[in-house]
């Protein structure tokens, strides 16, 4: 594989074209949580989670290419949405109504056929993403495609920024960054340079399974180290970047549980309705996080399934 370095140039920081507006001027985000898919074809899917501090009104995302399929969600009230291709961007425009305080959650699904490029023999995914306002936290990850793998031989010279994190899920080697405390000045540029492994797939088997037993010697030594400290040690368990504050505090209970939990106990302790409980439970499992067993005619036991990273 050759060398390959970015152009820390304007194409990168050039982000002035992406504006989120928002009506409720005083709103912050929470949590911003972006997950791009590169499929096999090098068409892109991507989920993006926004969970505001307050409820908003209307919300104007632009992008620096062009999407199509687009899929809006509100955990509360309704939405209406549409989006319009101009150039090589889109602009996605929203009117949000009886938005809960409770659930201020906004989930964008969209499809992009423009944002992988060839480079060369080897294929560049780029984007940037649009931030108007201080986030908490963010999270982005980029998954490649069946057989793909980081182009340049220092693996950090595939992407960009270069403090992101190689992972896998054993098909698929993922770059993901995680971010805190942004404003305004702050630049959400992100993009990977790749190169797909031969129809033979040897190479990608050895790069995946060395990747592989590398994550899990690293999480057995932290398991030993952990132990060998002075007094009890709390579990610290991983969950999917892209959970909501709700979502993640049913996954939170169920840990701390020993991985089980009755759906009673998590109703308690969360303070949240029998109804909202059995909502984000279906939510997780849909998603591979959790899974329940039936333990009586109304009420199950929560199971949890880690996937994926994050806090």
């Amino acid at each position: 594989m050759k060398e390959f370095s970015f152009p820390l140039a304007a194409a990168f920081f050039f982000i002035s074209i992406c504006i989120m507006g928002i009506s409720a001027e005083a709103a912050e985000l929470d949590y911003y949580g972006i997950e791009t898919v590169v499929n096999q074809n090098f068409m892109v899917s991507t989920t993006t989670i926004l969970i505001f501090d307050t409820p908003i009104n209307h919300l104007d995302y632009n992008l620096d290419f062009n999407i199509d399929n687009l899929s809006v969600r509100t955990l509360s009230g309704t939405n209406r949405c549409s989006f319009e291709n101009v150039g090589g961007g889109s602009v996605i425009k929203c009117d949000f109504f009886s938005m809960s305080p409770e659930d201020t959650t906004i989930k964008l699904s969209f499809a992009t056929t423009n944002a992988v490029k060839r480079v060369g023999d080897d294929y560049e995914f780029r984007a940037t993403y649009p931030i108007s306002m201080k986030t908490d936290r963010m999270f982005s990850i980029i998954k490649l495609p069946p057989k793909g793998v980081l182009a340049a031989e220092v693996a950090n010279e595939s992407f960009f920024p270069p403090d992101g994190n190689v992972l896998t899920d054993g098909k698929h080697m993922i770059v993901s960054w995680e971010k805190k405390n942004l404003t305004v000045d702050d630049s959400l540029s992100f993009s990977v340079l790749f190169e797909v492994v031969g129809a033979g797939g040897i190479m990608w088997d050895f790069l995946i399974f060395g990747l592989t037993a590398l994550v899990i010697i690293a999480m057995v030594l932290i398991a030993v180290y952990m132990r060998r400290g002075a007094g009890p040690v709390q579990k610290e368990v991983k969950v999917l970047p892209l959970l909501n504050k709700d979502e993640k505090r049913i996954v939170d209970i169920v840990a701390k549980e020993g991985g089980e939990a009755r759906q009673r106990l998590l109703v308690k302790q969360t303070d949240f309705s029998k109804a909202k409980v059995s909502r984000l439970i279906k939510n997780l499992k849909e998603r591979g996080v959790v899974d329940t067993v039936p333990i009586s005619g109304r009420e199950n036991k929560v199971i949890l399934k880690i996937k994926g990273v994050g806090e």
